[in-house]
């Protein structure tokens, strides 16, 4: 990928974070139907929005350079 399309996806995944992350709040919050337990949930939410930092920064970085 050249530089510029490598910093823009990263922005883009950490933006889907983001989005993963204040989704996962308000339906917390206002959610009706639960499927997993609130621990698990919790847990794969922390785990998919951290690697989704991660692998932005990482691709950012790429495209700096």
């Amino acid at each position: 990928m050249k530089k510029e399309t490598s910093k823009e996806v990263g922005k883009g995944l950490i933006a889907f974070g983001n989005l993963i992350g204040g989704l996962s709040i308000v339906n917390g919050l206002f959610g009706a139907n639960h499927n997993l337990p609130a621990g698990v949930t919790i847990g794969v939410v922390i785990y998919s929005v951290s690697m989704l930092y991660i692998t932005g920064i990482k691709l950012i970085n790429k495209g700096a350079d």
